[in-house]
């Protein structure tokens, strides 16, 4: 499947995620803290689990390295940075198949994002500097990507035109958390 080049296209293109309505229902604010990734792992496991897990509370644990066989896996930077292996880690404890990526393809993504696979691409900008994390939920062709962004208090998507997408995801070298829930 392509993803056609102009905005308009008579080609329009629409996928959304099975897990579409549950993860917006589910979605957590993450306020004006910098934990995007532990809110949207929170969000991914009360969503697919049924469970209830406090965000905050994650977060605060993710901040503190945790041993996995002999060496210490920092999870995140605390109250700043979660870094991707720190996602996977939090989800694979909960029992979620979960793996992370650098030079994600987009190909990839509209092939499966329709079957059940969840991906959470990692979006960067160098100026300012930021990074943000937030959980696929559709693509649209003419909208852009859709997401279930921590950012806003709203349960709605989030759209990203496409090249703003591509452009701030380029700038993570299109790293991306891959959560295999078929």
């Amino acid at each position: 499947m392509k993803v056609p080049e102009t905005p308009g296209s008579s080609n329009s293109i629409q996928i959304t995620a099975p897990q579409l309505d549950i993860l917006l229902s589910s979605l957590l604010y993450q306020g004006t803290s910098n934990d995007c990734g532990p809110f949207a792992a929170a969000t991914i496991i009360n969503a697919l689990l049924g469970l209830n897990v406090e965000a905050s509370i994650l977060a605060r644990d993710m901040d503190k390295p945790i041993w996995r066989g002999i060496f210490p896996k920092v999870r995140r930077i605390p109250r700043w940075a979660t870094f991707p292996w720190g996602i996977v880690d939090v989800l694979n404890q909960y029992g979620l198949s979960a793996s992370w990526q650098l030079m994600g393809k987009t190909q990839d993504i509209l092939n499966h994002l329709h079957d059940g696979t969840i991906y959470l691409p990692i979006l960067a900008n160098w100026k300012p500097l930021w990074a943000h994390i937030m959980i696929l939920v559709a693509f649209d062709s003419q909208q852009g990507w859709g997401f279930a962004n921590t950012q806003y208090p709203n349960k709605q998507i989030f759209w990203l035109p496409n090249y703003t997408f591509e452009s701030q995801w380029r700038n993570t070298i299109r790293m991306i958390v891959r959560v295999d829930h078929r």
